[in-house]
């Protein structure tokens, strides 16, 4: 192969290095819409949206009412069974039967959808911007503050990450906001190892240093050019820990920590009902359904994302 034939092989390929690199975002979307895991998980999660936005106008009751005493009621009320008119019921009152209270399990999960994922998309945000700050305060700064930041982060990690939310909400007592709170700590670490070795990784790029040789200042390097390039792998992380701050949410619920009665949240409702398993089944499938299906959809866009965003990957 000739000198001219080598150049003109290594032009071919410029554009579209530069191509994929400028227009990574855009190469990415249309790697989403390609994507099965990730078109499924954001189907389920559109659905999941829209029933939260629309809870009052989905459920059939009050999640919160018991049906003692209401017009219309008839027979055996607690732990009433499932009415669905497909299997021969005649009254569709209530398709996915009655809790202990005497309340309507399928309005009692519609509106759960929006509990939690509330308290899965808060705590998640909250941690991002929190771990994130740390993450490049440490990496860009380095020294002995970068040593102070990551020990703390060690020691956070060092605890198992649900027993340390139970040792926190137990401290600030049971509650939703408790347990988001005490979620929300144990996912900072996470996101600040991550968005330092992002930093340490990008800091020392070419472009990186012309900028401080032309006089830029630490905050404008930081927020135009570090943060910008170290943001793909904490959206992928973020997606996929959203699903898991649902299963923790529901996990301190389901032990008394979280969402209190008669709050309509999943892991409380698994928690009355978890006597019931044989003689009420309803009163556990409907919920712990519903938070796989969640958690699932999360994991499926974050696969698909993590793909996605991924440079090594965005061929044609």
């Amino acid at each position: 192969m000739t000198k001219d034939s080598k150049t003109t092989h290594s032009d071919e390929h410029l554009p579209v290095q530069i191509r994929h690199s400028s227009n990574l975002w855009i190469e990415a979307a249309k790697n989403i819409t390609h994507n099965p895991s990730a078109i499924i998980g954001m189907v389920i999660l559109g659905i999941l949206l829209i029933i939260a936005i629309a809870a009052p106008i989905v459920a059939t009751h009050d999640p919160i009412l018991s049906m003692i005493g209401q017009p219309g009621e008839t027979g055996r009320l607690p732990q009433k069974p499932p009415c669905i008119p497909l299997f021969g019921c005649e009254e569709a009152q209530h398709i996915m039967g009655l809790d202990l209270n005497g309340r309507d399990v399928f309005s009692r999960v519609i509106f759960g959808t929006r509990t939690s994922l509330f308290v899965g998309m808060v705590t998640v945000s909250l941690a991002v911007v929190g771990g994130t700050s740390l993450g490049v305060i440490a990496g860009y700064a380095g020294g002995y503050v970068d040593n102070i930041i990551m020990r703390i982060m060690d020691v956070v990690l060092a605890f198992p990450a649900l027993l340390l939310a139970i040792s926190i909400v137990t401290i600030l007592g049971p509650g939703l906001l408790n347990a988001l709170l005490g979620i929300t700590i144990t996912f900072i670490p996470q996101y600040a190892r991550l968005s330092r070795a992002s930093v340490l990784s990008i800091k020392e790029q070419e472009f990186i240093v012309a900028e401080r040789a032309l006089g830029a200042g630490s905050l404008r390097i930081i927020l135009n050019h570090i943060l910008p390039n170290a943001i793909t792998p904490l959206i992928v992380q973020a997606t996929l820990g959203i699903g898991t701050a649902i299963l923790d949410a529901a996990a301190l619920s389901f032990l008394g920590l979280g969402a209190q009665p008669p709050t309509p949240e999943w892991g409380q409702m698994l928690s009355e009902a978890r006597n019931y398993v044989f003689t009420s089944p309803h009163m556990v499938f409907y919920p712990g359904i519903a938070i796989m299906i969640t958690v699932l959809g999360f994991n499926l866009l974050g696969d698909g994302m993590r793909d996605a965003l991924d440079p090594r990957l965005n061929r044609r």
